[in-house]
């Protein structure tokens, strides 16, 4: 209602115009200053006057201030937005719509039924939900308004044809990659959780996630898969794990050089907002995905086979957790970007920590998540689904 209020707001022009106050007339000229204020002269009965402006605030101000409230947004919170006091927007609210002109225009596209039709349709929902029914009225002066609730009912089997499409860019962990202990070798996991989710959920994925990949790799991959994000309703991203691993074979060989990040924390942040921009031009909406946490001791166990161990702890500060400080820090960056665009992000960070020991979940190379990890990250995104989606 108050938005309707808000889009077809319409001022009184006559209003807006000069009258004498004598005589009421409009022929009105103008005749100097008094005090710096405008001066004015009725042509006919020459009667001399100043403007007189009402007191208080426009009543269109107070129209958009009934809207905002009626999104959703606290009286105090658009108070401080329209810069009026809590007290005045009480009493606007009050007062509406007694103080306050408004007109109503007619709704596209919406028809006018009579009681019988609203009784069969009635009748109608209620025949097919029969025992989840529920109806209740309120009663107006001029009609009434009738809400019908209807628990667990079957969704609309038009809709249930439609599957939700997304379209994935990002690194191993979107790609399902598991390391194999056994094999000392890397695999795609058959139960990944975009393999998971698209059981569970009817997700169809367009997977384009590549081990290794930053996210300038994957805003490459993004501009030349153009055709098949114009068809998909989500873009997922997954990225921060390898901007924040080091080169650690050039680490072991030139020891003495200085050794940061494949990318820095400040270029991880342009680069990812940039491609969160792009994806926003092509009028979808992004999804982050967190990173899982990894086992620092695991990882330099791993990362440190055949290499100099005193060469990668150097660059660790001379303690193994630092890796997992460090890999914090990019994940931490993700929230922030999320915040800063706004746009949503897949928390399964989250799902880990709340493990009694996460680094169960985690293979052992210590970052990749095992088939336990991706059932939890699968649980994740199934949440987030029903949640958001």
């Amino acid at each position: 209602m108050f938005l309707a209020i808000l889009a077809n707001f319409i001022y009184d022009e006559d209003m807006e115009r000069i009258v004498c106050k004598n005589c009421g007339a409009c022929e009105i000229k103008k005749n100097g200053f008094v005090f710096g204020v405008q001066r004015y002269q009725c042509k006919r009965c020459g009667h001399q006057f100043t403007k007189m402006t009402p007191h208080g605030r426009d009543s269109k101000d107070k129209a958009t201030a009934l809207a905002l409230c009626q999104l959703g947004i606290s009286q105090n919170q658009v108070a401080k937005i329209l810069s009026v006091t809590p007290t005045t927007m009480a009493r606007w609210i009050k007062n509406f719509p007694k103080n306050i002109p408004y007109t109503f225009t007619a709704i596209p596209k919406m028809q006018q039924v009579d009681e019988t039709t609203i009784r069969s349709y009635i009748r109608k929902l209620y025949i097919e939900n029969r025992g989840n029914f529920g109806v209740s009225v309120n009663n107006f002066t001029n009609g009434y308004e009738v809400d019908v609730l209807i628990k667990n009912r079957k969704p609309d089997p038009e809709k249930l044809k439609k599957n939700l499409i997304l379209c994935g860019f990002g690194d191993s962990i979107l790609e399902g990659i598991i390391h194999d202990a056994q094999t000392n070798k890397y695999q795609i996991l058959k139960d990944s959780f975009v393999n998971l989710s698209k059981q569970e959920l009817n997700i169809i994925w367009k997977n384009f996630a590549r081990h290794g990949s930053t996210v300038v790799e994957g805003e490459k991959a993004f501009l030349s898969h153009l055709s098949y994000v114009k068809n998909c309703d989500y873009i997922v991203f997954s990225f921060g794990s390898n901007e924040c691993n080091h080169d650690w074979d050039a680490v072991c060989q030139y020891p003495h050089k200085k050794h940061g990040p494949h990318l820095s924390l400040s270029e991880f942040h342009t680069r990812y907002i940039h491609l969160i921009q792009l994806t926003q031009k092509q009028g979808k909406v992004p999804l982050l995905l967190s990173m899982p946490p990894i086992d620092a001791e695991r990882f330099f166990e791993y990362i440190s086979q055949g290499r100099n161990k005193k060469c990668i702890l150097k660059v660790m500060d001379g303690t193994t957790e630092r890796a997992h400080t460090f890999h914090m820090m990019y994940n931490l960056e993700i929230f922030k970007i999320a915040l800063e665009c706004n746009v949503p992000v897949i928390d399964i960070t989250t799902y880990f920590f709340k493990q009694k020991n996460y680094r169960d979940f985690l293979c052992d190379d210590g970052v990749h998540p095992n088939l336990k990890g991706h059932t939890l990250i699968a649980e994740a995104v199934r949440d987030f689904y029903k949640k958001y989606i």
